[in-house]
């Protein structure tokens, strides 16, 4: 007999009890993020895609994503399975295809932690699945079974289809991808990297992985790094660890970056009057550069914007 899920009170609990330890899901978004980002390891091997990870290491995500979940919300070990959340035992699998989990003979009637994130996509699902018999397909030669697709629709998903912080260079087109790397490592290619990404976060993944080197945020701000290339373009480096930048670029309507991130953003001087979100920097309006308009320097507005901050600042 198939149990609805409303009626497994223990389901409920464990749901009920992730919902509150991560009510918006940003904190399991951004371990997921993170542990893509550790497996590629792009400050040494300039890897960015799981297209380019070795088999071996791309079995190895599911444990990753179990160990960093449980780091992150202190979850206890579990007496049989993984974890125990609320008192209960729970299996935690990951797939990077939706419906891919693969559910071992212990798990097998027990309540399991589905986690899908796929970083191509930049997507990611969360929910909680009693693992009956009556709901899986048939064992394979390691006793591992599969949900019948049909009764997907039986976990509680807390979160499904939502958006995974991206990882920038998955996101750029082949061609920029290919034009980025044409490019010697340092901070001639993180300048290109700036470029092919213009308007849209920067991750700090993407950022080493572009730079290959220790320090990278050496080779992205001013006094030595790619803003200075790019402020002959015109280019601002909005950075996440100041709130000055935070502020242009909320005032120009973009995404506003978190701390290791950057939005690259071409600007020139603002007409007064004009209708195109405005950012003043130190008494100096900007707004965001069209096709054919007039270059400005902006070497002084990334030094002001990145710069040492002077003591007692922001």
């Amino acid at each position: 007999m198939i149990v609805d899920a409303s009626f497994d009170p223990e389901l409920n609990l464990v749901a009920a009890t992730l919902q509150l330890l991560d009510p918006h899901g940003a904190l399991t978004a951004q371990v997921l993020r993170e542990t893509f980002d550790q497996i590629y390891d792009g400050q040494r091997t300039g890897r960015y895609s799981i297209e380019r990870l070795a088999k071996t290491e791309r079995t190895h995500i599911g444990t990753l994503v179990e160990i960093n979940m449980q780091r992150r919300f202190g979850y206890a070990d579990g007496k049989d399975l993984d974890f125990a959340v609320a008192g209960h035992d729970v299996d935690a699998k990951y797939s990077m295809r939706f419906g891919g989990w693969m559910i071992p003979i212990e798990a097998q009637g027990k309540l399991c932690m589905l986690i899908h994130a796929d970083d191509i996509a930049a997507r990611w699902s969360l929910g909680v699945f009693r693992a009956s018999l009556e709901l899986l397909n048939a064992p394979n030669r390691d006793s591992k079974r599969t949900i019948k697709s049909i009764h997907l629709d039986r976990a509680k998903w807390l979160f499904k289809d939502s958006k995974l912080p991206e990882n920038t260079l998955l996101q750029l087109s082949a061609a920029d991808q290919a034009a980025i790397e044409a490019v010697p490592v340092g901070k001639k290619r993180v300048a290109e990297l700036m470029r092919r990404a213009e308007g849209r976060v920067v991750n700090r993944a993407s950022i080493e992985a572009t730079a290959q080197q220790k320090d990278y945020m050496k080779r992205v701000r001013a006094n030595g790094g790619a803003a200075d290339d790019l402020s002959k373009e015109g280019f601002l480096l909005l950075g996440g660890t100041r709130l000055a930048s935070q502020r242009v670029a909320n005032d120009l309507g973009l995404q506003i970056p978190m701390p290791g991130a950057f939005v690259p953003i071409r600007v020139t001087l603002a007409e007064s009057g004009t209708k195109e979100p405005v950012a003043t920097i130190d008494g100096v309006a900007i707004r965001r550069w069209n096709k054919g308009e007039r270059v400005i320097d902006t070497a002084t507005f990334n030094r002001s914007l990145n710069g040492p901050a002077a003591a007692g600042a922001e």
